[in-house]
């Protein structure tokens, strides 16, 4: 079971919800993310199991959950033949940006998580969803709905939480770990956002971060602080960008308007996702004479009909 880099919750309850399934049925299983995940997922049964490094051989199956494109499991920079080896790979996925590399493609851009379309497949199979397995799809879900307050909580997100809250899923650790719980440092890392934020001529909200700001903090603590810049009144949609301390600008993107599809302005940048949360990541560094007109200039010129 492989997840996506920076991993989140959708990811990591995608994959350890069915490697529990698959424990049930007599299958060894491997989680593997080539970065570890935050301290703030220790509440998911089996966190810990998780590994970065792996032999491609040992296996004959590969299920590949919640990524975007391909190049977001990270393995293929570290393992050449992660895509060419002959082994069959299931590519299990909601973002329109899928770019279906898989054997098996189960890709719904309708699905709010990768987590609903698990949930799915263990209800068209009969799986017995214990207490932990609950836990896990839950947490996928009420992350990648932002607790239930993103445009994809539909009527079968709360359907499908109402069976796993009735299945145990520990709705309390979920929402006290993921939203409810922020270190000092990560507080002060927010505060330089909210401070350096503003508005341009065409109503985007916009900060930005370079690698002087983080102080104890890091890029990980950043997860979080877009959804309030996306709550300004009377803008279009909000831009955070982030030096990764990896030589990389990170583009994050969020809006609440209908008729906005952030998707396609995330592909000018090579980046993608859903059309109302998107990203990019891209070479360079943001300068600090003109981190924001330049950028905001550069927007504004490349982004499509907004």
């Amino acid at each position: 079971m492989v997840s996506h880099r920076k991993p989140d919750a959708d990811t990591l309850g995608s994959a350890l919800a069915f490697k529990l399934y698959l424990n049930k049925e007599g299958k060894q299983v491997t989680v593997a993310c080539i970065d570890k995940p935050s301290k703030a997922f220790k509440f998911l049964p089996g966190i810990l199991d998780f590994v970065e490094d792996f032999n491609l051989n040992d296996f004959d199956l590969i299920i590949v959950v919640d990524v975007g494109a391909s190049y977001m499991t990270g393995y293929h920079l570290k393992y050449e033949n992660f895509f060419k080896t002959s082994i069959p790979m299931i590519n299990i996925d909601h973002h329109p940006s899928n770019d279906n590399f898989g054997s098996i493609n189960l890709v719904d851009p309708a699905a709010a998580s990768a987590t609903v379309i698990i949930y799915r497949l263990f209800k068209e199979w009969g799986a017995d969803i214990d207490s932990e397995m609950a836990t896990c799809l839950l947490a996928g879900i009420y992350g990648d709905t932002g607790s239930f307050m993103h445009a994809n909580t539909g009527e079968e997100v709360y359907e499908i939480a109402g069976d796993l809250l009735y299945r145990g899923a520990k709705m309390s650790e979920i929402s006290k770990n993921l939203f409810r719980t922020k270190p000092i440092k990560t507080l002060k890392l927010w505060g330089k956002v909210m401070e350096q934020a503003y508005i341009t001529d065409d109503q985007v909200v916009m900060s930005a971060v370079r690698e002087e700001d983080y102080g104890l903090a890091g890029p990980e603590n950043l997860t979080g602080v877009i959804d309030y810049l996306n709550m300004v009144p009377g803008t279009k949609f909000a831009v955070l960008l982030n030096e990764d301390r990896k030589g990389n600008v990170k583009g994050s993107f969020r809006t609440r308007q209908a008729d906005i599809d952030l998707s396609r302005i995330a592909a000018v940048f090579g980046g993608g996702g859903h059309s109302k949360a998107s990203g990019f990541v891209m070479p360079g560094k943001l300068e600090e004479e003109v981190r924001y007109n330049i950028v905001s200039q550069d927007m504004s010129k490349k982004s499509l009909d907004f």
